[in-house]
């Protein structure tokens, strides 16, 4: 029994040795390639880039016919938004690259999304229902990884990852959405005691 849990706890303690180191050696490759990404600025891109590097960040897409993109999270949230923009007729590919923090991706109704996402100590949650949609749907396509971190996929965002806002603050309505509303606001079904 002795052997044994000294065998565990080498185990345990050379798996955080070794998390450890890789995640030093991560956030060093990280402050050198945060200088050499560029990200796109243009709403309206079909093809952009966004990234975020040790500090969070929201892009808002606008695109006419989103083809693909890339997402770059590293010890960081990220917000995208892609409820203002349409999907080419040919569908969209989304490369994802998460290490160390978490991407949410906010999709508008009507998008089909599929994950290739591979996620070590992590995960990814597509949480767009499209039983109902019709066979000829437009097809949101995402592929890449999570490492120590995640990526959410949602037609309702809740609250924002990136922190670019205040912590826990909700991503704004896309542009057709009527604005949520307040639930501690006094209302006028309300009967005053």
């Amino acid at each position: 029994m002795g052997r044994l849990l000294r065998g565990v706890m080498r185990v345990f303690a050379l798996f955080v040795v070794a998390s450890t180191l890789f995640g030093t050696v991560s956030a060093v490759v990280a402050a050198f390639a945060k200088r050499r990404l560029e990200t796109t600025e243009d709403p309206a891109s079909n093809e952009p880039t966004a990234a975020s590097v040790f500090a969070g960040d929201r892009f808002v897409s606008l695109a006419p016919a989103l083809r693909r993109g890339r997402v770059i999270t590293w010890f960081a949230g990220h917000d995208v938004d892609l409820r203002g923009a349409t999907l080419d007729p040919s569908g969209a590919t989304l490369d994802l690259r998460t290490m160390y923090g978490g991407t949410q991706i906010a999709v508008p109704d009507g998008w089909r999304v599929r994950s290739r996402v591979i996620s070590i100590f992590g995960g990814t949650d597509v949480g767009v229902h499209d039983a109902d949609l019709p066979a000829d749907a437009p097809v949101l396509e995402l592929r890449g990884f999570t490492l120590f971190g995640g990526a959410r996929v949602t037609t309702s965002p809740v609250a924002s990852w990136s922190g670019a806002d205040h912590e826990g603050e909700a991503l704004p309505p896309a542009v057709d959405e009527p604005p949520l509303a307040d639930p501690d606001a006094p209302s006028a079904d309300r009967v005053a005691p």
